[in-house]
């Protein structure tokens, strides 16, 4: 079923129908593959805003944005289920958290670590408390995952930067 009725139509029917049904798939169908991550995102952004007509009439109709559209999107695809970037204060932190080895997170530590985390992925996660078993392995997995994130955030940086000479 591909000839679609206009939305309005579909949210007057009733939601438990086929035909419902087959019109939510679709929609899903259709945002799930023109975004792939943070990178279709941007030019998405780009493009509704103009900038990208603009920076395509300066440099040309190879200048680079495909390249590095796919490239965001291969180092923060949607998978990664980021949900916002850091800012550049809790970037610098987690820099220096990740730069040093310890064998214990203090109170206030964790408290911001966990803050980041709910922050870029969008959890409500709390900080561990009480019984250091009970919570610890959720808290590493939930630690361990912002890191991976954050890495893959300073390689993208790196990478951009080196493209592009800065």
């Amino acid at each position: 079923m591909t000839n679609f009725k206009d939305e309005a139509y579909y949210k007057s029917i009733d939601k438990r129908t086929k035909e419902y049904k087959q019109w939510v798939d679709f929609k899903q169908a259709q945002i799930n593959k023109e975004l792939k991550g943070v990178g279709d995102v941007i030019d998405k952004i780009t493009e509704a805003t103009g900038i990208k007509k603009v920076v395509k009439e300066f440099f040309g109709e190879d200048c680079g944005c495909d390249k590095r559209r796919d490239l965001i999107n291969d180092k923060l695809p949607f998978g990664s289920k980021a949900v916002n970037c850091l800012d550049e204060e809790d970037y610098f932190y987690l820099k220096s958290f990740f730069s040093r080895t310890r064998d214990r997170i203090d109170g206030k530590n964790q408290q911001r670590i966990i803050g980041i985390y709910n922050f870029v992925f969008g959890k409500n996660e709390t900080t561990p408390s009480g019984c250091v078993n009970c919570s610890h392995k959720g808290f590493i997995k939930n630690v361990n995952k912002l890191h991976t994130y954050f890495t893959e955030s300073q390689d993208l940086v790196n990478e951009l930067n080196n493209k592009d000479g800065l």
